[in-house]
């Protein structure tokens, strides 16, 4: 009978080895699906985040278009005006914001941040920009003049995942003098 019972015995502890290694080795695969979830829930949030900037600064390019419109053409281009020709940018780091925009035909980048920051509050095209804003986002209008027409390029940056991303949104003014409607936009 002992020795039947000392075979039972090691296949008993051999069991109980198996048992162990199975037991590491879902272990592990557990651990590797677990901080898969994560990476893919890291992942999602970055997403998510882009996604709410994106939206932020298209909703920030339509309230500066919707402040062009409203000032109308002559206001715009008068000596106090965000758009008056000696607030054209040649700084490399501003034209830079303008995605591209810059290398049109005749083409003058303004930095709408610069100008409000130095114009009095009743100049703002948005009034109200929050400080909080302007450090995550930045704003540039590109002006270019086809005929009798200004066109006007509202340019909204933010950076997200390292890059910087851009959202362009346009406006045309039109000149009343020449177009014969006497309609400024």
């Amino acid at each position: 009978m002992k020795p039947a019972s000392s075979s039972l015995l090691r296949r008993s502890a051999a069991r109980r080895g198996v048992t162990l290694i199975e037991g590491l080795a879902a272990s592990a695969i557990l651990a590797l699906g677990i901080s898969g979830a994560f990476g893919g829930l890291v992942l999602a949030s970055q997403q998510n985040t882009s996604a709410g900037r994106l939206s932020q600064a298209s909703a920030i390019a339509q309230q500066v278009r919707a402040g062009l419109q409203m000032q109308g053409r002559a206001r715009l281009l008068a000596t106090t005006g965000p758009m008056h020709a000696s607030r054209c940018s040649s700084v490399a780091t501003v034209r830079e914001l303008a995605d591209g925009l810059e290398t049109l035909p005749g083409a003058c980048v303004i930095d709408l941040d610069a100008f409000e920051d130095a114009a009095p509050d009743v100049s703002d095209l948005v009034p109200g920009y929050a400080p909080e804003e302007r450090e995550l986002y930045r704003r540039v209008l590109v002006w270019t003049t086809l005929t009798d027409i200004d066109t006007v390029a509202v340019v909204v940056s933010f950076r997200s995942g390292g890059s910087r991303r851009f959202v362009k949104q346009f406006v045309a003014l039109y000149n009343p003098a020449v177009n014969g409607a006497g309609v400024e936009l």
